[in-house]
This record gives structure tokens, sequence and C-alpha cells, in this order.
């Protein structure tokens, strides 16, 4: 066998391993093709192919880029080039080559489809929605382009607009998972139920997917229905014992039913199988404060703090933490973070004077908790604190003033009812019926009635 016969006979080969899934093998088989004969653009179109089954993006962009020099203006090759650009985040190149296809060939519905995709992870839904028009043009009814559309819809919170394009979606074509997408957007409007109904029907379509029932599982602790859920989480185990993220579930619902130990040990497998996983260092120190083990719960804090970043729910969260554990200086600094991050958020402002507050600082938590006030003016927490720091530093009309604030808007808190006790604070309603009471009694005693 020639050269040549050999480089045919490795292409049929690599198409043969390509069908079985056997991709890295396959593209070997093309490499080793091309390295005989560099001139045929179908092999570096196919090479393309093989690397985009693998999700190697970037490589895959070689490949076709290597073709499309070979070949000139394909279109397919220009169509491949855009949809791996936008995978890889490099939109603008990818909106490059989808508009030489629009240029070559007006007709080629994908070049408008694909754009839908692009201009919507672009934030730029309103090009989106044109791509769609154009395509429409074209082909009226395009499952595909009614799918793309509907997750721009998605993303801009028309929810109603999403699903009724999904319907149509999965009446068109029953492979897309778009009755997925409609039980995400009835969960994301808060229609549980319908939610729910959508989620067994595409488990009924596609088979006990690990990915759906997880999603499913955290749709029913959101129902309150904690035993439905947690079979569902235990099925997963089943089919995928090293899923870390059913484990956490079942720790979350464990810790719910306040199965203190049981939690723990789903928290700890979680992070046994992923050491990084999102949220488990957190929930494993809180339950560890709640059973006294606050130097274990430390290590976990600063765990997860070495992981988020700058995500201010997960700074908010481990600030309590630290107040909680009485490492008060650790959650100052948190929280200044978190204040830096979030200046407008008044939970974050307050925690942050609480911390201060704590280190008798009184002056700057005086500032923080002030400031928390601006952001939310019934804020009976922060005005209870306000009340407590003036009394500390001898301040007793501004005291009585903030626990009068306090004990109108929450009359029934007994921490709030009790300060005010202290004080001789009386509330809004409380006055108001005292000087209906004291009114009553003058007429009364004029005679009236």
């Amino acid at each position: 066998m020639n050269d040549w016969s050999d480089a045919e006979a490795r292409v049929e080969r690599a198409h043969q391993l390509y069908e079985q899934g056997r991709w890295p093998e396959a593209a070997a088989e093309l490499r080793a093709a091309i390295e005989i004969n560099p001139y045929n653009p179908s092999w570096h179109f196919n090479l393309g192919l093989t690397l985009e089954a693998m999700e190697d993006y970037a490589r895959a962009c070689e490949a076709f880029r290597v073709a499309l020099d070979l070949e000139g203006d394909d279109i397919e090759t220009l169509n491949c080039l855009g949809v791996n650009m936008t995978r890889q985040g490099r939109y603008a190149e990818a909106l490059e080559y989808l508009g030489q296809i629009e240029q070559l060939d007006p007709t080629y519905e994908p070049s408008y489809c694909n754009r839908i995709i692009t201009y919507s992870e672009m934030g730029l839904h309103e090009q989106a929605d044109l791509m769609f028009y154009l395509a429409r043009q074209v082909k009226d009814e395009c499952p595909l382009c009614l799918y793309n559309i509907g997750n721009s819809l998605y993303a801009r919170g028309q929810y109603r607009r999403a699903i009724a394009c999904w319907q149509r979606t999965a009446a068109l074509d029953d492979h897309l998972q778009a009755r997925l997408r409609i039980a995400e957007a009835y969960w994301a409007k808060g229609d549980l139920v319908r939610a729910k109904r959508y989620y067994l029907r595409q488990l009924a379509h596609s088979g006990e997917d690990v990915d759906i029932l997880l999603d499913y599982g955290e749709l029913l602790m959101e129902m309150g229905q904690a035993t439905e859920a947690e079979a569902k989480f235990r099925r997963v185990l089943e089919l995928a014992p090293e899923t870390a993220a059913a484990h956490y579930c079942l720790g979350e619902l464990a810790a719910g039913l306040d199965h203190v130990e049981a939690a723990i040990r789903s928290f700890r497998t979680t992070l046994k199988l992923d050491p990084a996983y999102c949220g488990a260092h957190a929930k494993l120190a809180g339950l560890l404060i709640r059973k006294g083990r606050v130097q274990e719960a430390a290590k976990h804090i600063l765990a997860e703090l070495r992981r988020c970043g700058d995500d201010t729910a997960m700074l908010q969260e481990l600030g309590q933490l630290l107040l909680d554990a009485h490492l008060t200086r650790h959650a100052n600094t948190v929280l200044r973070r978190l204040v830096s991050l979030a200046p407008d958020d008044p939970h974050a402002q307050h925690n942050l004077a609480v911390s201060f507050f704590k280190m008798d600082r009184l002056p700057e938590g005086i500032r923080h908790c002030r400031r928390a006030l601006k952001l939310k003016p019934e804020y009976p927490l922060a005005l209870y604190n306000l009340a407590i720091a003036h009394l500390k530093m001898g301040q007793l009309p501004r005291a009585r003033r903030y626990a009068a604030r306090a004990l109108t808007i929450a009359p029934r808190d007994e921490n709030i009812r009790e300060l005010s006790k202290r004080l001789g604070v009386r509330g809004f309603w409380s006055k108001l019926r005292g000087l209906y009471l004291a009114r009553r009694r003058r007429r009364l005693r004029r005679g009236g009635k």
C-alpha cells in the first residue's frame, strides 16, 4: 500500500472511530493522514469536527481555518468557525465569520440562528431579536432558532414568551431539551407545580439523567417535599456514587431537619469528593459552630474565604459565621471587604456595624448602622443596635429615640420591648392608645360620652 492509499485508509478508519465515539483515536488517524497529504480541505474539516466533539474548541478552530485557507469561502466551514469562536467567548470573530456567510448566501439560515446565540451571550438581545426575524424570512419555524431565542428571552426575564418559544420547539423537535428549559422558566416564575410537571416529562423522555435528577431534587426541596427530594438525591448516588452535588443536597436536607451529625457527614463527603465545592466549607462551619467546635469551624471558614473571591453572598454568609463564632476581628475584615464591594447593601452595613460594636469601637459601629438605615429606613434590628450603642455612650435621649422607632416598627419583638421598657419608651400605638384613653377620661369627667 502506497502513502496515498494509506492516508485514505486512515481517514476511513477515523470515520468509523468517530461514529463509535472514540474521538482521540479518530483525531490521531486524521492527523496521520494529513501528514501524508496536508492539502485535502475535507480532512482538516473532519479533524475540526472531531476536536469539536472532544470540546477542544481552540484546536478545532485551527483545523477549520486551515480547511478554509485551502477551500476558500466554504459556508459550512465558516459556520463551524463562528460556532466554535462563540464557544470560546470570542464573539467579535464569531460574528465576523457568520456575517461572511450572509454575504455569500443570505438564504443560509444557520448563520442567523447561530448569531442569536452569539448576541444573546453578549447581552445584545435586540440584535438577537433581529437575527430571529431574519431567520424566519428564510425558514418560518426552525426549532433551533425558537430554542435559541427562548434562551435570550429567558435571560431578559421574559419567562412567559420564552416558554411559548420552547413549547413550539418541543412540538417541532422532540430531541431538543425544550421541556427542561420550560421547567426552569416556570421555576424562575415561581410556578413550582408546573415546573415539577415539566421536569417529570423531561425525565420520562430522556431517562434518569443525573443533572436533571439533581435539579428536580432541588425543586422538590424548595417545594418542601423533603422525602421525595431525598429519594432523588439517593437515586443520583446509585447512578453516580461520586456526585458531590448529591451529597451536598443531602447535607442541606439533613441540616433543615436539624439532623446535625448526618448533615456534617454529608458535607464532609462532599468536600472529600470535591475540596473546592462552593458553599460546602461554609455549611460545615455553621454546623460545627452549633456543636461548639469553633476552632475546627474556623479552618473551614478560611478555606471558603480562599475559594470564594469576591462573591458577595458568600462573604455575607462567612461574615455572619465569624460573628457567630465570636471571631470578631476576622469577621470585621471580611465584612469591610463586603461593604467595599456592595456599599448599598443595608445588611452588609449592619453586620459590619455589629462587628465594630463587639470590638467596642462604638462610633464606627454607629456610623455603619446609620448607613444601613439610610438604605433601609425601617430596619428594626439596626435601630435596636443603635439604641444599645447610644445607651452605652450615655446618650439617653438618642437611645430612647431609636428604641421608640424600633418599637413602632416591631412592637412584638421581645428584645426591643425589653430595651424600651428599660428606657421608659412606649411605641407609637401605645402612645396613641394612651392619648385615646386620656381623652375618654376627660370627656367622662365632663359628663360627655
